[in-house]
């Protein structure tokens, strides 16, 4: 992993919605509108990112403590779970720390976490359930099923399919939202009605970009396509028949239950929120994350997946779940099934997905071929992938000398294709309205770097970053400067020649570079 560069950021009062902006003089530095609270994945780890076994033992539970407890420590976890399964039997199951900082209930391996973005997978699998039902096709169009939806703007809306939901590529932004919203048995029709002023990002097809609300309609998808709110259909139809006892979204029954974890996260003065179980709940952002589960209830679901869906889905599903479906055109072999990332561990396959959400962070990988699965939670935003990734390179010993074999940096590339100002728009919930446009300007510094300028020009506000260079057409950004990386940029090409279309792509930002200068003659590749 390169060394973290030193970022230079300029960041001036305006930018619509900005809290705490109002307040600040025009020349003070106030805080960044990319919140690095932001709800889904933590960032995708290169290998070289990942830490190695933590320990040479045959004591495998001694190795699996030690990986997790190094990561609680790293970052300050108060509670923690992990459960693993090797060869489909599961051979560990353990808490570690409290429910709640300062207190002494301690975790144990039954204890509930909310899980984040690790519900889309249980999502995708109800929209594949109506898929073998017939009552649903990949290729229908969303239209089909929220005929009441049409976004703004010159993309065409009608081209946004299922299985466009199910990857992440439908050119939905990933709208912002608030920890508690609608709720009741209409809460995603509700959210619907809200979207008129919504515009797409880039043609639906175009490329992934990771969005909260494609998996809001997926819900959607299986709600009406089943004739079930969608609630209701999830226990039933997914966490009941695949016998995950212990996973819901009911927040009632999760303290009925009376073994759950606080939530903790960083209030950014300093100090730390904590959160009750059932403090918040959001039913039209459910399908993207608010789902409860155990250790233990995460790593059965894996192998359920593995083993070929026994009765909950078809090992067809399951199959087409855990296969890359679309690019993320980042590192080879890395993207996205339904719901659940595919990417290279050194020489070996695995999927996974995280999740993050106020006070709560998980992750679950697996490696179907060899019937292994780990999952962590933590009680706190950040989660422990580092962890789970300890205790796969412990269990599967990948070969570590296989290296990802990816393009060298290009400046004379990146300075030819993506210098310049794109048209683009802040896509989650950082303003007061979003999609937010703005500007982007990309341009070269040095071999290992780019600069990264936003800005409005209906306000003061601007930003500056120095972005470094990662692999291929892929930068990181260390966006609060706090050390750590926190987005990644990527740079990308229309499909097909000529390159017609330039793309840069952040989770939080979409731009489409402006190729026909104001003079009206066309800048060429």
């Amino acid at each position: 992993m390169k060394a973290i560069s030193s970022a230079l950021v300029v960041l001036v009062m305006g930018f619509p919605g900005w809290v705490g902006a109002a307040e600040a003089p025009a020349t003070s530095v106030v805080r960044s509108p990319f919140s690095s609270f932001i709800p889904g994945p933590p960032l995708w780890q290169l290998p070289e990112m990942r830490p190695k076994s933590a320990a040479t033992t045959d004591d495998l539970e001694q190795v699996v403590d030690q990986c997790v407890t190094d990561a609680m420590a790293a970052i300050d976890t108060p509670g923690a779970a992990v459960a693993v399964i090797v060869d489909g039997q599961v051979v560990y199951e353990q808490g570690y720390g409290v429910k709640r900082r300062g207190g002494s209930d301690p975790v144990n391996a039954e204890t509930q976490f909310r899980v984040g973005s690790v519900t889309k997978m249980f999502t995708a699998a109800a929209v594949m359930q109506q898929v073998e039902a017939g009552t649903v096709f990949l290729d229908d169009k969303l239209t089909r099923y929220a005929p009441e939806m049409d976004f703004l703007g010159h993309w065409p809306s009608d081209e946004i399919t299922v299985e466009r939901l199910l990857t992440h590529a439908t050119g939905i932004p990933d709208l912002g939202f608030n920890p508690d919203g609608l709720t009741g048995p209409n809460a995603l029709t509700e959210w619907v009605a809200t979207l008129n002023w919504v515009g797409l990002h880039a043609p639906p097809g175009t490329f992934y970009n990771y969005s909260n609300p494609n998996f809001n309609f997926a819900g959607l998808v299986v709600e009406r396509a089943s004739g079930m709110e969608y609630r209701s259909y999830m226990e039933n139809r997914v966490f009941g028949a695949a016998g995950l006892s212990n996973t819901t979204f009911d927040p009632a029954a999760v303290v009925s239950r009376g073994n759950a974890t606080h939530g903790h996260i960083p209030d950014g003065q300093g100090g730390e929120i904590v959160y009750a179980p059932d403090e918040y709940d959001n039913g039209a952002f459910g399908p993207a994350g608010y789902a409860y589960s155990t250790a233990g209830d995460l790593v059965r679901w894996a192998l359920l997946l593995s083993d070929g869906g026994g009765d909950v889905l078809s090992a067809g599903s399951t199959t087409a779940m855990q296969t890359l479906q679309q690019s993320m055109e980042t590192i080879p072999g890395v993207g996205y099934g339904y719901g659940i990332f595919v990417e290279p561990f050194y020489d070996l396959t695995v999927r996974e997905h995280g999740g993050n959400i106020w006070g709560w962070g998980a992750f679950l990988l697996w490696h179907p071929e060899r019937r292994f699965a780990v999952a962590v939670l933590a009680n706190t935003f950040q989660s422990l992938p580092g962890a789970a990734y300890c205790v796969a390179a412990e269990v599967l010993q990948p070969d570590l000398s296989v290296v990802i074999d990816a393009p060298p940096a290009d400046p004379e590339r990146w300075q030819r294709l993506f210098e310049g100002t794109y048209d683009a728009s802040i896509n989650t919930g950082w303003a007061s309205s979003s999609p937010y446009p703005v500007l982007a300007g990309l341009s070269g510094y040095g071999d290992e770097q780019m600069l990264l300028h936003l800005w409005d020009p209906q306000s003061p506000w601007t930003a500056l970053w120095v972005v470094d260079h990662q692999i291929s057409d892929v930068f990181l950004i260390d966006v609060d400067m706090d050390g750590s990386y926190d987005l990644d940029l990527t740079l990308l090409t229309s499909p097909g020649p000529p390159e017609r279309l330039r793309w840069m792509r952040m989770r939080p930002v979409v731009g489409n570079l402006q190729v026909t200068p104001r003079g009206g003659q066309r800048a060429e590749p």
